[in-house]
Parts: C-alpha cells; structure tokens; sequence
C-alpha cells in the first residue's frame, strides 16, 4: 500500500461527472511499477479536477465530459485518440486541449502516427523529454511544448545511514543501456551492487506494449520496495540511456538520500537546465572514468568525508523544494489552467 494518500474522483458510467477541468487518464496507473504519474493525477483531483479512466468509462461518456469542459487533460491518451479523432477535432474552441506525454521513441511508423496524433491535436503538450519530442516529431510546433520533468513520489525518502557501502546499479541492462551494460560487466562486487530489473506490468493505454514483469520481483523491487534499496545505498549509477531521457531514478535516488552518479553524456545538459550542479548535486562520470569515479563516492563514504554527505544533503534539499509529484502537480495545474511554471 502506498504511503501517498488522497481522494479519487474516478467517475464511472453511467453517472458522469462533468466538471471545467477533466482529466482522462489509461486504466492502470495506480498498479504500475512506479506510482510517480498516479501520485501527480491523484494530486489534480485535489485541485478540482474530474478524472475519468479510459476503459472504465466508456468513450461516450468520456467525450461528452470533454465536450462541457473548458480544459481536458488528456494523459498519454494515444488510443483514445486514434479510436475518436474526428469527435475529439471537433471539439468547440473553447475547450483547451491539453496532452501529456512521457516516453516518445518510437519503432513502428504507427507508433509514431498515434503520438503525432495526439501531439497535432494538443494546444499544448506538456513533455517529460521535450528536446527529444520536437526532434523526433519536428511537425510539432515548439511554441506549444512545456518542459514537465520527471519527479520524485513521496515514498522516496532518506534513511538515517544507508545500510550497505557499495553503490547501486538498477534497472534494464538490454541494448538502450549500454553504460548499465558496461558499469554491470566492469566494476567489482566490492564497489557495486548489481540488481536485476523486475519488468514492468504493461504500460497503461498502451495495447501494443507487452512487457511483464516477474511478480515476486516486482513485489520486492517495485514502488516502496525500490524507494527502500536506494536509501540502503549511498551512491547510485544513473544513465538516460540511447534516448538522452533525463528519468525519474535521477530525482528518486536523490530524494532517497543516495549519491547519484550520473552518466554526463545522457544526463548533463538537462540536469543543468534545472540548475543542478556537477560536483555539488551529483557525481558525473563517463565510461572512461566511471571505475574511478565509484570507487571514489565509496571510499569519501566509507572514510566519512563531507563531501559525501554535502552533495546529498545538497540534491535532496532540491529535489524537495522542487521535484516532487505534488509540486509537479500543482505545476501542472497552473500551466492547464492558463498560467506557467514559475
């Protein structure tokens, strides 16, 4: 059970809810391996937001909702989309259509048509991985895409002392990873703690998505279970793989209390556009130093040096002011709503 707590205006045939502010969203959320995006649309409910859940209302109802509204919020609504789209083109003006959206690669040319989709018809597209979107979808005008980061869920606290003196390296070791990849075959047991990825369950509102996950794995790894292997760590090994994705482990590990050590490549331009900063947030590293570089963060943990627990104490304090999902939320809301992100 999640430690988050909140109400859930979920509305259900044949009742609808109709409110000015809907929020659409895919079934499945508050079962996947991270409650990150659960945590944010439970938070919007609390500003007044009606939620409907796509596969539990039905199509009808839900476009109806969003006839009334006066700003929808459609969360990575892909198929819904595709399945309405000349209903949903046709929406009065006076209806703000907003989307939002996370992972943006695509393999297939349909995948693609399904976003672009959805990114055409958005007046504005809020986007964990802007930079990659406007790259990949260059049809997209760029005046119309918000920068929505990735944030910390609120069961990503800190530990009094970490209880193992190794860093961690989590998560997928396939062909996206190639510095997990390297980090898992090079650096030794006595430095790095490897764990193995427990899958994820499907993705919601994604049919064509057939990843599963192991169920004990996930029991033990996912959701309050990873939140507590990072702040029995004191370090961990981040990447934003091929895709140059500035993920959620970069905020969780760092409100857990554990040193990130972040691949600069894939991580450091986007982690500076926040104003976190190299040497004094995080550790960056590259595959040429990355040995060197861990063995370092464990011994200046081992030895008690302060730079260990400054740089933790200093990416902590940031991510709580500024990355968290309620914080996220309510930055949401005000950019739907019609103001920015301050």
């Amino acid at each position: 059970m999640s430690s988050y707590q909140a109400s859930d205006r979920v509305v259900k045939d044949p009742t609808i809810e109709k409110g000015k502010w809907v929020l659409c969203v895919p079934a499945g959320w508050e079962n996947y391996i991270s409650l990150e995006f659960y945590e944010m649309q439970q938070s919007l409910v609390t500003y007044g937001w009606t939620k409907l859940v796509i596969g539990e209302s039905d199509d009808a109802a839900i476009l109806s909702a969003i006839r009334d509204a006066q700003v929808v919020l459609l969360w990575e609504p892909y198929e819904l989309i595709e399945r309405n789209a000349d209903a949903l083109n046709a929406l009065p003006s006076s209806v703000r259509r907003m989307v939002f959206c996370d992972d943006v690669h695509h393999f297939t040319m349909h995948r693609r048509q399904q976003r672009l989709r959805a990114f055409l018809w958005a007046d504005r597209i809020l986007a964990t991985y802007p930079d990659k979107l406007l790259q990949w979808y260059p049809e997209v005008a760029s005046s119309k895409v918000e920068w929505t980061p990735h944030a910390a869920a609120s069961y990503f606290r800190a530990a009094p002392s970490p209880s193992s003196d190794r860093a961690l390296l989590s998560g997928s070791r396939t062909w996206p990873y190639p510095f997990r990849q390297f980090c898992g075959i090079k650096l030794p047991e006595s430095v790095c703690q490897v764990v193995d990825h427990p899958g994820y369950p499907g993705y919601p509102g994604d049919r064509a998505n057939t990843m599963r996950a192991d169920p004990v794995a996930l029991a033990r790894l996912g959701r309050e279970g990873y939140a507590a292997l990072l702040r029995s760590h004191p370090a961990m090994l981040v990447c934003g793989s091929v895709f140059g994705y500035l993920v959620a482990k970069v905020f969780e590990g760092m409100a857990a209390g554990c040193l990130v050590i972040a691949e600069r490549a894939s991580l450091g331009a986007r982690l500076t556009a926040l104003g976190f900063v190299e040497g004094e947030d995080y550790v960056g590293t590259d595959l040429l130093h990355v040995i060197e570089d861990t063995v370092a963060v464990r011994d200046a943990y081992l030895c008690g040096d302060a730079f260990w627990k400054r740089t933790v104490e200093n990416a902590m304090r940031k991510v709580a002011g500024q990355h968290t999902t309620t914080i996220r939320a309510s930055q949401i809301h005000h950019l739907c709503t019609g103001g920015s992100i301050a």
